[in-house]
């Protein structure tokens, strides 16, 4: 499939969102006097209607991928089909980005084709199973993969959910003339299917005396920045300094600590950062944390709050480094399909201070690590499930100073892993390289409000490895990175 177009219309969407946002008035001060219930437009459900844009983007990616790219595994009959289905599903050997961003980026919009016709979260799941097992075995010439159906429903499932809310804070049916098309292009850009539906059902040009969002009004908050990013590749080989030009876009949705957190996404969090005009990937971070399940506890004193809940986890992180136009990649990390129990508290020891930590612990069903002998086809990297833990540290000062401290640490193992003295055969069905991984992620930042929504932040980080493996010596990997950028809060 085209994961190339994917990627880029999403990236591009997302940088477009801050600056459309504040542009179109996303939610205008005039919402504040009309209750959430009266604005909320309930949309009607239709399993069958789904079910066939499911299939409908099957096709059309098929299309593409076969009269446009001319893509050799888009050559499929009813041969190809059985044969897939006989052969079960194995792992595969596309790029790391294909398999762990792109896959669960797909994955969404199977997702969004049930969301944008009623269905609810949980719902809309089983959409995004159906739509990726029918691509996996009839869609392709190649036998079905097991880390691409993983990563295309769970992870099509965050990501799914993260762009179904983020279009809904764009609609608005009082809108009309060019203020309405910009809001109507920008949730189609964010949420295709949705938008899709839009069109099809007439919704995009209908006039109502109401927003006819689907979701009550919640607080949300977006911030961009761009700035220097340095590299420092320690590797064994050699000593890589990159120096780049990059950007980051975060946002917050909802209150974690809210009572009326009943739905699964009433709060997460995203972070995205890239690079431009470098060698370093375009997207080289992206983080989400959704709440699925959570529950307040009650404490004595009020300035105290404290909230445990179930999380969905999903994490990418990607770089590369540049010594004599020699591919060796710092660090890669993939949390594609991973949920597991948090906590969150935060107190107000002061007037002017807050504080803050949260603490999560993950399953790691579906993840991926860099590897250091593993080569074949377009996979340089382990594929494995395991576990992680996420402990977060914040202090704020007033409304302008704010430090943050962040530590992730990821353990996966290759359970099905590449046996070297196998006649120096590479088997291409297996994880990679057997053995297992420790990854950490130690992160301390600094920002600063100028004014009332310009932002100053430093970042420092520091990325360690150490691979074992269960046919060559271990081996430890460590990559600083040093951030200074300027930003705004909208």
């Amino acid at each position: 499939m085209c994961c190339i177009k994917k990627i880029t219309v999403f990236l591009f969407g997302l940088l477009f969102i801050p600056t459309a946002f504040s542009q179109i008035n996303v939610i205008p001060d005039s919402l504040a006097s009309i209750q959430d219930t009266d604005s909320l437009h309930t949309l009607r459900k239709n399993g069958v209607k789904a079910a066939t844009y499911v299939f409908a983007t099957n096709i059309g990616v098929w299309t593409f991928d076969r009269f446009v790219l001319d893509g050799s595994f888009a050559r499929i009959n009813l041969s190809t089909m059985k044969e897939n289905i006989k052969t079960g599903f194995v792992w595969d050997n596309d790029m790391f980005s294909t398999n762990l961003f792109a896959h669960p980026y797909h994955g969404g919009t199977y997702f969004n084709s049930a969301r944008s016709n009623g269905m609810n979260f949980w719902q809309s799941v089983p959409y995004a199973v159906g739509g990726s097992l029918m691509w996996e075995y009839l869609m392709e010439n190649e036998p079905g993969a097991i880390n691409d159906f993983v990563a295309t429903t769970i992870g099509g499932a965050a990501l799914g959910e993260i762009t179904f809310r983020i279009s809904d804070l764009i609609i608005d049916d009082r809108a009309v003339g060019f203020d309405r098309f910009k809001r109507e292009a920008l949730l189609t850009v964010i949420s295709p299917l949705r938008g899709i539906n839009r069109i099809i059902s007439g919704d995009a040009w209908k006039h109502r005396n109401i927003r006819g969002h689907t979701i009550p009004k919640v607080p949300v908050m977006f911030y961009t920045s761009i700035g220097h990013r340095i590299i420092q590749d320690n590797s064994q080989r050699d000593v890589d300094i990159s120096n780049m030009l990059s950007y980051h876009l975060g946002m917050y949705y909802g209150n974690p600590f809210s009572v009326d957190n009943e739905h699964p996404y009433d709060f997460f969090s995203i972070k995205m950062s890239g690079n431009l005009f470098s060698q370093q990937p375009l997207i080289d971070r992206f983080n989400v944390l959704g709440m699925l399940i959570s529950k307040d506890i009650i404490l004595k004193n009020p300035k105290r709050q404290l909230s445990v809940g179930l999380f969905q986890h999903f994490n990418y992180y990607q770089s590369q480094a540049d010594i004599n136009n020699v591919s060796l990649f710092p660090y890669k990390i993939s949390e594609a399909a991973s949920a597991g129990p948090g906590l969150l508290y935060m107190s107000k020891p002061t007037k002017h201070t807050t504080f803050s930590c949260s603490f999560f612990l993950s399953g790691i069903l579906l993840g991926g690590s860099q590897t250091d002998h593993f080569k074949y086809d377009k996979r340089d990297y382990n594929m494995g499930s395991g576990f992680s833990s996420k402990l977060n540290l914040e202090m704020q000062w007033g409304e302008k100073i704010r430090f943050v401290l962040n530590s992730e640490d990821y353990r996966l193992y290759s359970w099905v892993g590449y046996d070297p003295n196998n006649n120096g055969e590479i088997s291409s069905n297996v994880q990679g390289d057997k053995g297992h991984s420790s990854l950490s992620v130690v992160r301390l930042s600094f920002n600063y409000i100028i004014k009332k929504h310009l932002l100053l932040s430093t970042e420092t980080s520091f990325n360690y490895r150490e691979s074992i493996y269960d046919y060559y010596s271990p081996v430890n990997h460590s990559v600083k990175e040093n951030k200074i950028s300027i930003g705004y809060i909208f």
